[in-house]
């Protein structure tokens, strides 16, 4: 897409991507190996047109899965539904920001500060 793009005109330093795009419905497993694949290819194979940053718009993508969707009425065992949205949501940050994200969209406050937690203890 990326190469279709720059031939109608678009400037590459204007391309951000996301790799979520391709993976809607796989879960985490599946963009953080296509997260892999992209910047290994374009630090090994040197292709400038893959060597974009990454955005992930993570709050809207984990705050309507299914199990964060579930009360605590339908799922006991998952415990608090907030807590789990929270955890789920800052946990799914800290493997993409992990993997070479560089601009992440977070919805939960909670979450915002747990990444920002997690970010000073690695500096």
């Amino acid at each position: 897409m990326n190469i279709l793009i720059t031939q109608l005109g678009l400037d590459l330093d204007r391309i951000i991507m996301d790799p979520t795009t391709g993976a809607l419905g796989y879960g985490l497993e599946y963009t953080y190996s296509v997260m892999e694949r992209l910047r290994i290819a374009a630090l090994k194979q040197g292709d400038t047109i893959i060597q974009r940053s990454f955005i992930m718009d993570i709050g809207t993508e984990v705050w309507k899965i299914k199990e964060n969707k579930l009360s605590y009425e339908e799922a006991p065992t998952l415990g608090d539904p907030e807590k789990r949205g929270i955890a789920w949501e800052a946990i799914t940050t800290m493997a993409f920001l992990l993997t070479g994200a560089d601009v992440v969209i977070l919805r939960h406050p909670r979450a915002a500060e747990l990444v920002n937690e997690m970010i000073d203890e690695l500096m």
